[in-house]
């Protein structure tokens, strides 16, 4: 259920993200959107792939080795395929610009509730940036190492309502 709300919510970014560079050609591009009615989720290897960052995998896999060794991290190979199958729920890119941004979809419900501590959106933006903050600092790591002016980021949206309307509030 909740992809269908993603992919509408994809779709509607993509129809009206109008901006456009100086020669009239439109900014953003989203892969992930296909169809009004299908949308495609790009891994972390595809999104290398279309920047320019991936040319052979035993080299992908050693990038990955050497990233995660700087972090002292150590991966089995079962985590390195991972690590490049991961899928954010949308991607947009800027080729002018060369800008890269993963876009996260999620809904309250997902969060858990507030503490005197940590607001429940608080929490929620950490986990949406933590969830991907590996990924994109690779990608940027890989773009600074290969020469490649990219930037990655992530926009996150939390759509939906949290907790339960009451009567009582209208």
């Amino acid at each position: 259920m909740h992809h269908g709300i993603w992919r509408e919510l994809l779709t509607a970014i993509s129809r009206n993200s109008v901006e456009t560079h100086d020669d009239g050609e439109r900014k953003w591009y989203f892969p992930s959107v296909v169809s009004e009615a299908t949308f495609d989720k790009w891994t972390v290897r595809q999104i290398l792939v279309h920047l320019g960052l991936f040319s052979r995998i035993r080299r992908l896999n050693d990038d990955i080795i050497t990233f995660h060794a700087r972090h002292n991290i150590v991966l089995t190979a079962e985590e390195i395929t991972f690590f490049y199958g991961w899928r954010p729920n949308g991607i947009a890119f800027d080729a002018k610009g060369k800008q890269c941004v993963f876009l996260e979809f999620t809904h309250p419900m997902d969060s858990v509730t507030s503490s005197e501590e940590v607001d429940w959106a608080e929490r929620k933006e950490l986990e949406k940036n933590e969830r991907y903050g590996m990924h994109i600092y690779f990608i940027n790591y890989l773009s600074a190492l290969n020469w490649r002016p990219w930037n990655c980021t992530q926009a996150s949206f939390t759509v939906g309502a949290r907790d339960s309307l009451k009567k009582t509030q209208f």
